[in-house]
């Protein structure tokens, strides 16, 4: 229960809370070797590497992001999906140096600051973590699963102050989160916080 949040920022991948994109930006083209890709450069690889990734498997992603890079070393966000992907596989070092290389190809690539603050958050480097989700509000200041993220960390490090105030505002940004809170492990401890009570509907 502790890592629901994992499922639920799989949607960072599709560009959600980033993406500024129309459809026309998302329109398949078709390459001079007839393999379909985006605007954006997503081969069918990356597309299959995402859908892998939401239904949790990961072992799927990992195999069609290798294989988009093979392609092209250079695509940021294959090393972005086949990080996270390792990350959630148990292999956080491997999904640290893919997520940090998908930064160094694209650094304005804001679903992969979100991914970083996951695998630093899987690692238990919870201020480096905070430092990603710190990022993403940078540019999208109503990214709920990073003002959630915050959250998470300031009440596995003790701050309960600070956990409920971020709290309160994801649940203000989107009233979802009140369910995903009153289950995590996160918050286990809160339940009997008047607070946090009244901010989940318990």
């Amino acid at each position: 229960m502790k890592y629901i949040l994992l499922c639920i920022c799989l949607f960072s991948l599709l560009g959600c809370g980033t993406d500024t994109k129309t459809q026309q930006d998302t329109k398949p083209t078709t390459t001079a070797n007839g393999q379909a890709k985006t605007n954006q450069g997503q081969d069918a690889h990356v597309m299959a590497a995402k859908q892998a990734l939401s239904a949790g498997d990961y072992a799927k992603a990992i195999e069609e992001a290798s294989a988009s890079i093979k392609d092209n070393p250079n695509n940021a966000e294959a090393y972005s999906i086949h990080g996270f992907a390792m990350a959630l596989s148990g292999d956080t070092a491997k999904g640290l140096v893919d997520t940090k290389k998908s930064y160094d190809l694209d650094p304005n690539n804001v679903a992969n600051y979100y991914n970083m603050a996951m695998v630093y958050k899987l690692q238990g480097q919870l201020n480096e973590s905070k430092q990603w989700f710190e990022k993403v509000l940078e540019k999208d200041p109503n990214n709920t699963w990073s003002v959630y993220g915050i959250a998470t960390i300031y009440a596995d490090q003790g701050n309960d102050s600070k956990a409920l105030d971020w709290l309160e505002k994801a649940i203000t940004i989107d009233p979802s989160v009140k369910a995903v809170a009153a289950e995590q492990d996160h918050f286990e401890r809160f339940h009997n916080n008047t607070r946090f009570k009244t901010l989940v509907g318990l």
